[in-house]
């Protein structure tokens, strides 16, 4: 907020468009600061439940060859494999839940950071034009 302020300071005795201009050209240069780690955050929480469903299907496979080769006689033989795609799926859901809320908590708190640049450059921009 107070780099944004200076630029309005530095530029205030210029015409409103300018100022205007300033103010929009300062916000988006806090824009990436702001927004910084979200996208990955965001891919975290996409790509956790898939590792966890592709852990489900190659311990399936597993469990599958198990059945081939030794039949299912012995429930022992398939339990690795079950339990390797239930425990990843569990592992998935671990991770993709809390980064969900995460991606979501930390975007909502970026855009009402960038309003508040926003709003605050506006009320700048109408003290300006109040004052000419």
């Amino acid at each position: 907020m107070g780099r944004v302020l200076a630029v309005g300071e530095e530029h205030m005795n210029k015409d409103i468009e300018t100022l205007e201009l300033r103010l929009a050209e300062a916000i988006m240069a806090e824009r990436p600061a702001i927004e910084r780690g979200i996208p990955v955050v965001k891919i975290i929480s996409v790509v956790a439940p898939l590792a966890g469903l592709l852990g489900t299907v190659t311990g399936m496979i597993v469990t599958f060859q198990q059945i081939t080769l030794f039949g299912t006689g012995d429930p022992k033989i398939m339990a690795g494999g079950i339990s390797q795609a239930l425990v990843t799926t569990v592992l998935g859901l671990v991770v993709a839940i809390p980064t969900t809320l995460l991606h979501s908590f930390a975007n909502s708190s970026a855009r009402g950071i960038i309003n508040v640049l926003e709003e605050q450059s506006t009320g700048i921009v109408a003290e300006h034009s109040d004052s000419k």
